[in-house]
């Protein structure tokens, strides 16, 4: 990986931020006043958004009707499902492609997807201002 330049850091820099605002999420749902609805609507507003959050509206690569970046079929296996799909393909396409420079960018292009869409999840678990 590191001969053609791909790194995973801004992944898992995402993934971290992502774990520090779900932790921080969770610390006010338990202080939460269930008996103010705007308080709880702001909770599930926060969960709405956070789904919403990892659908990316491209879709996948070949296949624009999964449109989940973290959770889809592989399209190599259809029986199991794969996490962060886009990569996994990505990556188990190089060794059959014509062109494999074309098919290390779209490894790159599937991580920066990848972290972009876990740092927006993050963002909608942060409190309101």
């Amino acid at each position: 990986m590191e001969t053609h330049n791909v790194s995973f850091e801004s992944l898992f820099s995402a993934v971290e931020n992502f774990t520090n605002a779900a932790k921080g999420f969770h610390e006010r749902l338990q202080t939460l006043n269930i008996e103010d609805p705007l308080q709880v609507r702001i909770i599930n507003d926060q969960l709405m958004y956070l789904e919403r959050a990892f659908i990316d509206p491209l879709g996948l690569p070949g296949r624009p009707f999964y449109r989940h970046v973290i959770f889809a079929p592989s399209s190599h296996n259809k029986y199991a499902g794969e996490s962060f799909p886009g990569i996994y393909d990505a990556l188990f396409d190089i060794e059959n492609s014509a062109d494999p420079e074309k098919a290390w960018r779209e490894v790159k292009r599937q991580i920066s997807i990848a972290a972009f869409t876990v740092h927006a999840a993050a963002m909608t678990l942060t409190p309101p201002a």
